[in-house]
C-alpha cells in the first residue's frame, strides 16, 4: 500500500489552490521538518520577491528568534503576516485571540520589517503584518494604489517620491504616515492624493511646512471610521475630511496637537473636547460633530477606561475598543455618500476592524489523523477551514 504523508497531502492542496488562482504562494522563514520545497521556500523576502511574478503572494512566517525582514518591492504582491497581539512577542501584557493560529514565536514590531516601494509596486497589498515600515525614497515615480491592512506599528515614509495616489490603509493598529525628506535637487512634483486611513487606531498624519520639502501639489485624505489617539497630525492645510471618528483623548481638532486644519472637514466625529474656538466646530462644512463626550465607567467603549476586572485583563488591546451597549457613538456617523447611519469608530463603517489583524485567507483549526501516513485503506482524514474576511 503506497504511504501518503500529510505534509504531501497539504503540499497537494496547496498546489491546486495556486494552479487554480494561476499565482504562486511563496514563503519566507517557513520552519518544519522536511526539506524546503524548491522554488516555494526562502530564506530571506528579497530572494522571494525576486523569484516571484506579478500576483503572487509572499507570507511571512514568525520564528522563535524574533524574525524581521527588509527589501525592494517592484512587482505586484500579495505579502502577508501572521497578525498580532498573540503571543509572548507583544509589547504589553495581553490576552490571547483565540481566533488566530496559535503560530509560535513573533515577528519583530517597532518598524522593524523595512521594505522600500519601488516603480513597478503598484497595487501591491500587506496584510496581518507587526512592524511594518514602508519608505518611497528618492523614487520620481508615480506609486499607486498601496493597500495596507490587518497590520500594527505601521510607519510610512514619502520623501521625493513623485505623485502617490489612492494608497488605503484600513485595519490597522497604530499608523504614522510622514511626508518628509527635503532634497533640493529634486524638483518635481511630491503630491499625495486619496490618502484613505480608516477603521484605525491611532492614525497619524504629518505634511510638513513647504519650507522643508520641495514643490508639491495639493495632498489630500481622510480618515474614517478611526479612534484617534494621543499623537500629533500635522496637516498643513491639506484637503481633508474626518469622518465617524471618535476622539477619547481631547486631540482631535486642538490646535496644539493637531496643525494646519485650515481646509479639515469635520462630519459626524464626538470628541473629549468642548466646542469653544475649535475648527471642529467652526471650519466651514463640517457638522453633525458631538462634543464633550464623557467617557467615564465604559460609557463608550466597553473596555476603557476601565479594562481589567480584579487582576483579570478583559480585551485585549485593540477589542477593547468595540463599543458599549449604549455607547453614544452607536449610530452616530453616516456611511460616506449616503443617508445611512452607522457606528463611530473602528467597530463601524462598511469595513469594521478586525481584532488583532487577522489576515483574511483561509486558517485550518482541526486536523483529526490517525497517524503522520496513510497505512490503511481507507484512510479517514477530517479537518476544518475557517474564513477570515
Amino acid at each position: 500500500m503506497k504511504r501518503i504523508s500529510l505534509f504531501l497531502f497539504f503540499s497537494t492542496v496547496l498546489m491546486l489552490l495556486q494552479t487554480n488562482a494561476f499565482a504562486t504562494i511563496r514563503r519566507v522563514n517557513f520552519v518544519q521538518s522536511v526539506s524546503p520545497v524548491a522554488g516555494i521556500d526562502f530564506a530571506n523576502f528579497q530572494a522571494a520577491h525576486d523569484a516571484a511574478v506579478n500576483g503572487d503572494t509572499i507570507q511571512l512566517y514568525p520564528n522563535t528568534a524574533n524574525f524581521y525582514t527588509s527589501g525592494t518591492i517592484s512587482k505586484k504582491l500579495v505579502i502577508l503576516g501572521s497578525g498580532y497581539f498573540y503571543n509572548s512577542y507583544t509589547t504589553y501584557a495581553d490576552i490571547s485571540n483565540a481566533g488566530l493560529q496559535l503560530i509560535p514565536g513573533g515577528i519583530n514590531n517597532g518598524y522593524r520589517n523595512s521594505f522600500t516601494i519601488s516603480t513597478g509596486s503598484a497595487g501591491t497589498v500587506f496584510q496581518g503584518v507587526n512592524g511594518l515600515g514602508i519608505g518611497t525614497i528618492d523614487i520620481a515615480d508615480s506609486l499607486n494604489s498601496i493597500t495596507i491592512s490587518r497590520c500594527r506599528y505601521v510607519d510610512i515614509f514619502f520623501t521625493n517620491s513623485g505623485v502617490c495616489n489612492n494608497w488605503l490603509i484600513t485595519q490597522c493598529y497604530d499608523v504614522n504616515v510622514r511626508q518628509d525628506g527635503y532634497a533640493a535637487t529634486y524638483t518635481g512634483n511630491r503630491t499625495i492624493t486619496n490618502l484613505r486611513i480608516e477603521n484605525t487606531f491611532n492614525p497619524v498624519v504629518s505634511y510638513y511646512a513647504s519650507g522643508r520639502q520641495s514643490p508639491v501639489g495639493v495632498n489630500s485624505g481622510q480618515f474614517l471610521n478611526c479612534i484617534i489617539g494621543q499623537s500629533y497630525s500635522y496637516l498643513n492645510n491639506s484637503v481633508f475630511i474626518v469622518q465617524n471618528c471618535i476622539d477619547a483623548f481631547g486631540y482631535m481638532g486642538s490646535n496644539y496637537y493637531w496643525s494646519g486644519l485650515t481646509n479639515t472637514i469635520f462630519i459626524n466625529n464626538l470628541t473629549t473636547a468642548s466646542a469653544t474656538n475649535n475648527p471642529i466646530f467652526t471650519n466651514p462644512g463640517s457638522s453633525g460633530n458631538i462634543f464633550n463626550m464623557a467617557t467615564g465607567s465604559n460609557s463608550v467603549f466597553v473596555g476603557y477606561p476601565n479594562n481589567t476586572s480584579g487582576s483579570t485583563t478583559l480585551y485585549s488591546s485593540d477589542a477593547k475598543w468595540q463599543l458599549s451597549t449604549n455607547s453614544i457613538a452607536k449610530g452616530a456617523g453616516i456611511i460616506p455618500g449616503t443617508t445611512t447611519a452607522t457606528d463611530c469608530g473602528m467597530y463601524g463603517g462598511t469595513n469594521p476592524y478586525k481584532a488583532s489583524g487577522i489576515p483574511a485567507v483561509p486558517a485550518f483549526y482541526k486536523l483529526n489523523a490517525p497517524s503522520a501516513t496513510a497505512i490503511t485503506s481507507p484512510y479517514v482524514l477530517t479537518f476544518s477551514v475557517r474564513g477570515n474576511n
